[in-house]
């Protein structure tokens, strides 16, 4: 699906900008150029996507002391529910794997005995985990 979003959006580019006329060569090397910028793009959206859903899991799972002010902990019981609920939609193929690194905090070599699981794989669905993570909770309006 990726690949296809960024394939329409270098035609869309190729369609509203076209190249000057040059030589077949140039105009090959510029459509590469457009290609490899738009998947530079997407791979920094991701990175920051990730890192966004990182941050959101490790103040989850840190267990700060209970605020004294009622306004804090109001805030702060409805993230948690948030951040529940949209765990509880999550596939169990990334749910399981995030649970165990956030709040169990074990790392993927650990994960992927329990699960009987090579640590890549563990390691690559932590990654779409934290992605689909972040989507839902910015669908749902957490920002952090």
């Amino acid at each position: 699906e990726d690949g296809d979003d960024i394939l329409q959006d270098v035609y869309l580019e190729a369609v509203k900008r076209p190249p000057e006329a040059r030589s077949e060569c140039q105009v090959q090397q510029w459509l590469m150029r457009v290609v490899v910028n738009r998947c530079l793009l997407e791979f920094r959206r991701r990175k920051h996507r990730r890192r966004a859903a990182s941050k959101i899991l490790e103040q989850w799972a840190e267990l700060e002391p209970r605020s004294s002010e009622p306004e804090k902990q109001a805030i702060r019981a409805e993230e948690i529910e948030v951040m529940m609920e949209c765990l509880n939609e999550m596939n169990e193929l990334h749910r399981v794997p995030l649970a165990m690194k956030y709040y169990c905090g074990f790392d993927a070599n650990e994960i992927g005995k329990i699960l009987k699981l090579e640590p890549g794989t563990v390691r690559k669905r932590l990654y779409d985990g934290r992605i689909v993570l972040a989507k839902a909770l910015l669908q749902k309006g957490i920002k952090r």
